[in-house]
């Protein structure tokens, strides 16, 4: 029999025997209301079981899978679930748990494919999750008496525009003389952390030298440091550092993760399939350029977005839009464009808009009708070839066209323009672009309401000679001086063959010659009047451009009818000269081609009898206006109403410097995101770097915000031995207020580029194309100049954890066996072993000096005694080894490279080789 807790329980009849039985209901009554009280106890051990499961499971399992439509962020069906109260009081369809019709578990149980089904989107609850749900209902679905409710995702932190906040007061006067320190030194004081003290000056310059221009400095460059004595010597070789060429290049690589640099990828010898473009490698070198010269970084934002608009007759600025075009598709136009919209969010806004394609943002107050205006602004845009001073044409861009072959680009410069100007962009469901809604009207575009600011859309006129590039003075000069250099060359034939007293070639050269000064005349009379007609302030002479136009139509005519004439000449020489051989076999494709040039003859002529008014352009024409939009975007992002931009980009830039962001989530700010370990700095970074506290100083400076950062007391800390007993291990063991400087390995091109600098044989040379591949272990040159896209990757790098080209928003390192190998056996490591010991050999005659000099070249410090006593062994015993092996060779083992020098080379070679692999070479201290 089952008990109800708190009912009356009788288990037996009347009794009719008297007092005994009596005794025997008072003690069943007695029973039963122990039972009651059991069960009143049991029952408030239920509700905080209950409680314990919602705050546990059922309220992450609706954070998750029901806030969207059931939150801050929507309330359908007036339904809010985002606390027990309010999920007791139901919605427009009343009570969610009335036990005759419990519409909340009924919903939650229905299968894949049954109408009403929650949650609409994704997978159906699990049974185990139903089970959960189904409990904590019967139990009553208590939830926290204090419970409260989603707050409104507008006020989430990174939505609000930031503040530049108080610096706090500090005790250790150490901290207070950089603001970076004021603030990182608030959250020691809270924590009543001691920090480490600051590294020794081995240390401090190996880590600035490396961080900066991603090489650590020579023995030379450490002896001189620390022999300069002046207290500023810190200071300025963080100054020289900040202007050295190389360290554009270092911090052009920490940006192309974060902008998604890729070379163009699929088979390029044909190119039949291409995901990136051929060329990009321009906007590589346009940011290696804009970071040498301290370009403000909202002016870099916008131009990578908008620079045909915003900058349209600077050529140098054009490639920037590389930023767009890396995420062209040839094969899928909405490929582009979603890769478009996902990446500008997250690389400049750190928002998941991507997250919006297929429904309305579940964590972020974003709709989907807004991902799609935010696409809208890229709707219009086309690869466009641009051509390059001093380099071939490239000719228009080459649409798609199925089963078509296209010759790889080589030369010129790739950019984005508008030319689709009415494009619509239009809604489609379920993430599938033939799911657009029949009728639905075209979404303007547009940017996310709740990020504030004003997005305002103004198309763009266009200069004339930015939509008809054979305007451009470059163009027409190198032109001309073809077609010059082509009449002289025809001019020396001519005297030549004259010399030589030859009729049939003298005839000949003065038809060439003809002919290449017509195409001379040709395009002056082009040029002239391509000034009337679309540059008519420019026009030199008074000429009716009606006038111009017919003179530059006849003269082309009449070029191509000389050129013909030469041409037929060429094919009657060569079938005379056939036939005089007595060679039959090639007198039929000759006096096919000799018909064909009658034949083009006769064709030129009888165009010269109406030449009409219209004569080639000199190259393509485009549209003479752009939509505005991008730039329109482009001012609403780097506005500094926007609350993101700034904090995404000091996000980023924190963590270079210091191996850890300071919002771990650096794509991702929104709600769904982890919240800032120190906000307050954040802001200050923030504001600092759209606003400078030196009224002086330049807005949106890098350089100027690298250099507060590194001149910090808190960049200086040590990262010692003393750490791993430090009390701070207790208080903060994952070093967020970076009590000491976090040990970080090297990324995997610093660790490529370090061996060849160290070894001397780093080429200096900057920019230019792309280098093969498979060139990484002979080639000299850095390794930002490497091939790098998402179909392969060099292998060395590959193995250190080089960036992923689709996205690397955040590296992460890995610990393999293969990369020890890799430093001990690669041919690149072997080869430099041996060209750094030769090279140090020719300084350091003895073993001391030698082990001297090779410590403070690779590892940037001195040997310590212990170091200095096992590496002299070490040469010794090697050297020992080596006489003795030459003397008695191995026949069937492989024979060992051959030293350089002397019989001492070799194992000193071997111990520049062991100090490659050593962990203190590897590792930013």
């Amino acid at each position: 029999m089952a008990f109800r807790p708190g009912a009356s329980v009788s288990i037996l009849p009347p009794c009719p025997y008297g007092p005994t039985m009596a005794s025997l209901r008072v003690f069943v009554a007695c029973f039963s209301a122990l039972i009651g009280l059991a069960g009143q106890a049991a029952n408030c051990w239920g509700q905080t079981a209950a409680e314990n499961l919602y705050v546990a499971h059922i309220k992450p399992l609706f954070r998750e899978r029901c806030f969207a439509c059931h939150g801050s962020l929507a309330q359908k069906g007036k339904l809010r679930l985002d606390t027990a109260a309010q999920i007791r009081a139901g919605g427009r369809s009343g009570p969610l748990l009335a036990n005759a019709q419990n519409q909340l578990l009924d919903r939650l149980s229905r299968g894949d494919h049954e109408a009403g089904r929650m949650p609409m989107e994704g997978k159906p609850l699990s049974a185990d999750e139903v089970s959960k749900v189904r409990q904590w209902v019967m139990a009553g679905a208590p939830g926290p008496v204090d419970e409260k409710p989603e707050t409104d995702p507008k006020s989430h932190w990174a939505f609000l525009q930031p503040t530049r906040p108080a610096l706090p007061l500090l005790k250790d006067p150490a901290w207070m003389t950089n603001p970076v320190d004021r603030l990182v030194g608030s959250e020691h004081q809270r924590l009543e952390i001691t920090p480490l003290e600051v590294a020794d000056s081995a240390t401090l310059l190996r880590r600035v030298y490396l961080d900066l221009i991603g090489l650590p400095p020579t023995g030379d460059e450490l002896r001189a440091y620390l022999a300069d004595a002046t207290p500023d010597a810190y200071e300025r070789t963080v100054d020289r550092l900040l202007n050295d060429p190389r360290h554009a290049e270092r911090w052009a690589r920490h940006w192309m993760d974060v902008w998604r640099y890729s070379d163009w990828y699929g088979r390029r010898s044909v190119p039949d399939v291409l995901n990136s473009y051929a060329q990009i490698w321009r906007w590589r070198d346009w940011i290696v350029n804009g970071l040498r010269q301290d370009r403000p970084y909202d002016e870099m934002v916008q131009l990578m977005l908008a620079a045909d608009e915003l900058a349209p007759t600077v050529l140098e600025d054009q490639p920037a839009t590389g930023f767009v075009v890396r995420n062209f598709y040839r094969w899928n136009y909405n490929n582009w464009m979603r890769d478009s919209v996902e990446h500008t969010a997250k690389a400049f806004l750190g928002l998941t808009l991507n997250c919006c394609h297929c429904h309305d943002h579940k964590y972020d107050p974003i709709r989907q009708q807004e991902y799609f205006a935010f696409r809208a602004i890229f709707e219009p845009v086309e690869i466009r070839h641009e051509r390059w001073p001093g380099e071939d044409d490239p000719g228009a861009y080459p649409k798609y066209s199925y089963g078509a072959a296209y010759k790889p680009i080589t030369t010129g410069m790739v950019r984005v323009m508008d030319d689709r100007l009415t494009a619509a962009t239009r809604l489609y469901s379920r993430g599938d672009e033939r799911n657009i809604e029949p009728g639905a009207a075209p979404i303007p575009p547009g940017v996310p309401a709740a990020m504030g600011g004003a997005f305002e859309v103004t198309a763009v006129p266009l200069p004339p000679e930015v939509w008809y590039p054979g305007l451009r003075a470059e163009v027409r000069a190198e032109e001309l001086a073809k077609l010059l250099k082509v009449s002289d060359s025809c001019r020396q034939a001519l005297l030549a063959a004259r010399a030589a007293k030859n009729p049939a070639s003298e005839a000949l050269a003065l038809a060439r010659l003809n002919g290449s000064q017509a195409n001379l005349q040709s395009l002056r009379l082009r040029l002239l009047a391509d000034d009337a007609k679309y540059r008519p302030t420019k026009q030199s002479g008074k000429e009716d451009p009606a006038t111009l136009a017919r003179a530059a139509a006849w003269a082309e005519k009449q070029a191509r009818a000389e050129n013909a004439r030469a041409t037929l000449l060429e094919k009657e020489t060569h079938l005379a000269d056939a036939q005089k051989s007595a060679k039959p076999d090639t007198l039929p494709p000759l006096q096919k081609e000799l018909d064909t040039a009658k034949a083009g003859l006769a064709s030129a002529l009888l165009a010269l009898e109406n030449p009409g008014d219209s004569y080639s352009p000199l190259g393509p024409m485009y549209q003479p206006s752009s939509t505005g939009r991008r730039a329109a975007l482009a001012r609403w992002i780097t506005s500094p109403q926007n609350p993101l931009t700034a904090r995404v980009a000091v996000n980023h830039l924190w963590a270079w410097h210091f191996g850890q962001h300071l919002v771990s989530t650096p794509n991702d700010l929104g709600r769904a995101g982890k919240p800032p370990a120190n906000q307050a700095l954040l802001d200050w970074l923030a504001m600092e770097l759209m606003q400078p506290s030196d009224a002086k100083a330049k807005a949106w400076s890098m350089k100027r915000l690298h250099r507060l950062i590194v001149t910090s007391r808190t960049y200086k800390t040590s990262s010692g031995p003393a750490a791993l007993q430090h009390t701070g291990r207790a208080k903060d063991p994952v070093n967020l207020t970076l009590w000491h400087f976090p040990l970080g390995r090297m990324e995997a091109e610093v660790i490529r580029d370090s061996l060849l600098h160290v070894a001397g044989d780093l080429d200096p040379q900057v920019g230019g194309p792309d280098i093969p591949q498979d060139q990484a272990l002979t080639s000299r040159r850095r390794s930002l100049y490497l091939t790098h896209h998402g179909e392969s990757r060099a292998e060395f790098l590959e193995l250190f954890d080089e960036a992923n080209p689709c996205e690397a928003y955040k590296r992460f390192n890995s610990v393999l066996p293969q990369q020890a190998l890799a430093m001990a056996n690669s041919s690149m490591t072997n080869r430099l072993s041996r060209l750094l010991a030769a090279s140090l050999a020719k300084k350091a005659g003895t073993d001391e000096a030698f082990i001297r000099a090779a410590f403070q070249q690779v590892l940037g410090r001195d040997a310590s005694a212990d170091e200095a006593a096992a590496s002299a062994g070490f040469l010794k015993r090697v050297g020992e080894l080596a006489e003795s092996e030459a003397k008695n060779p191995a026949p069937e083992k492989p024979a060992k490279p051959t030293p350089l020098t002397d019989s001492r080379q070799q194992p000193r070679e071997y111990l520049i080789l062991a100090l490659f692999n050593h962990t203190d070479f590897l590792t930013i201290r």
